[in-house]
């Protein structure tokens, strides 16, 4: 991004005095599973550390409140077992952005249920992607405005093709499938690349240390955070993948290539934001 881009959006996280959480939206995380129980808490605090007002993380067994609710306690839970369950969360709770897939083990008519019933944002990766591959083209008939978060290999079974395709012509591809699906697709990857109607931002932070389990759940949480900031979810996104690809940067530093986890990510958010912003705009 741009320095202006930057600071025009920066400017849209000062915050008045007389603020209150529900002023900054509430994002739902649909994540996780007993043998992937942290997805959806570093997708949490991926969003926490964006300033987003509340964070639900819907899940199916309690063993997620136990295993997750110590290490964050900020995280609100919802169980649920069906769809069903989690559209009546989503209207009583007021939730304005959705994370669906980290961890997550479901099928198709669950997904295809809920980004048909909601016209908010939904972050669309992983398990929550997957259930489309072969089938991409019913990506299009989403009520939501979906955002999904692919890295080469995962977009590469969505389009039933080989990664090498995609390699060799990214940006072409990518811009084609979002003309036709009409969605926001950020390709995840040395140089992310974010594609929306016609536009395309190409990514210049981040560094190989972020090639760890959980990067990408940290992401989706950030997107889902920061879309709740002004009206633009292009701009937003884009943000998002600028200040996780410099967190983790600054996460490097902190430690060194190879012992970065995911976590160190969603830790240093708050060091990424503060580099790249005017003290006076945001404290």
């Amino acid at each position: 991004m741009n320095k202006q881009e930057i600071k025009n959006f920066t400017s849209k996280l000062k915050r008045k005095p007389d603020s209150h959480k529900y002023d900054f939206g509430h994002v739902l995380v649909i994540a996780g599973s007993i043998s992937m129980p942290g997805a959806g808490a570093l997708c949490c605090a991926g969003a926490l550390y964006c300033g987003v007002g509340l964070v639900t993380y819907a899940v199916k067994d309690v063993f997620l409140i136990q295993a997750c609710s110590l290490s964050r306690p900020e995280i609100i839970f919802c169980i649920y077992k069906t769809a069903i369950d989690i559209l009546k969360y989503i209207k009583s709770r007021k939730v304005t952005s959705i994370v669906i897939g980290p961890g997550l083990r479901t099928d198709y008519k669950f997904i295809h249920k809920i980004i048909s019933s909601v016209d908010i944002p939904v972050v669309l990766d992983a398990s929550g992607l997957a259930v489309f591959n072969g089938i991409s083209d019913k990506l299009k008939y989403a009520k939501a405005k979906l955002i999904i978060t692919p890295h080469l290999g995962e977009f590469a079974k969505l389009l039933d093709t080989k990664i090498a395709v995609i390699k060799n012509n990214r940006k072409e591809i990518v811009k084609d499938f979002v003309s036709k699906n009409s969605l926001i697709c950020v390709l995840k990857g040395k140089d992310t690349i974010v594609v929306s109607d016609g536009k395309v931002y190409i990514n210049n932070t981040g560094t190989p240390a972020m090639a760890t389990a959980g990067s990408g759940d940290v992401l989706s949480g950030m997107i889902a955070a920061f879309i709740n900031i002004g009206d633009d979810i292009y701009e937003a996104t884009k943000f998002a993948v600028f200040i996780h690809g410099l967190s983790g940067e600054l996460a490097e530093k902190e430690k060194c290539q190879i012992s970065v986890v995911a976590s160190d990510i969603a830790k240093n958010i708050y060091r990424a934001v503060k580099q790249i912003s005017c003290y006076h705009i945001i404290n």
